[in-house]
């Protein structure tokens, strides 16, 4: 009975060609008992291998002793005394740098706060001549409301003059049934009736002489 791997083996070769064997297959049956051939090595190149091996090996506990040496002699002792003069004084060359930069800091801060307060200034003054402006134009739409009010005082209907008012009113009787020509100007049913009466009469005087010819 053939394995499960074998089947998915099977499957997957037939879809696709393996360029090399998978991880999770078993060793092949051909090799399964098959043991390799020991190397031989010929004594020279054994004994000049192990020439370089010792070679290298003497090289680097060389260059291992000589860096602990180096290290050794660049070692020093810690001191307290001296760390803590050591702390002190970067902290005082930090605090230096710290003051520099703070100073410099408030020099362009306050340069920005004054420019920002004469931006500040010059919209505000800015804001109050516009409304300055706009409250003298209104007093000044005002005033004229007012003036032209007070000319219509007089024409104005109250109850002092409210019955001749009345009188005024009923004796100027106003006549809209008027027409108007291309010049703007007014007729009214007086005239028209003159003018009409005018043009009858001028139409009709051509025929009267043309009969008195024809007689």
């Amino acid at each position: 009975m053939a394995q499960p791997w074998a089947k998915k083996f099977v499957k997957l070769s037939v879809n696709s060609t393996w360029k090399r064997k998978p991880i999770w297959l078993p060793m092949a049956k051909s090799k399964l008992f098959k043991i390799p051939p020991r190397p031989v090595v010929p004594p020279e190149e054994s004994e000049e291998i192990k020439r370089m091996f010792n070679h290298y090996r003497t090289t680097v506990n060389s260059l291992r002793k000589y860096f602990i040496n180096i290290s050794d002699e660049n070692k020093i002792e810690l001191n307290s005394a001296l760390m803590e003069k050591a702390k002190e004084d970067d902290f005082l060359a930090c605090s230096k740098i710290n003051d520099e930069w703070n100073k410099k800091i408030s020099i362009e801060r306050d340069e920005r706060l004054n420019n920002e307060m004469e931006l500040k200034k010059q919209k505000i003054l800015s804001a109050i001549e516009k409304n300055k402006q706009r409250k003298a134009l209104n007093l000044k739409i005002a005033e004229e409301e007012i003036k032209k009010a007070k000319e219509l005082i007089p024409t104005l209907i109250t109850n002092d003059n409210i019955d001749e008012a009345i009188e005024k009113l009923l004796k100027d009787t106003v006549n809209y049934n008027y027409a108007i020509d291309i010049d703007g100007k007014k007729y009214n049913d007086s005239e028209l009736n003159a003018i009409q009466k005018q043009k009858f009469n001028e139409q009709k005087n051509p025929k009267e002489q043309f009969n008195f010819v024809q007689r």
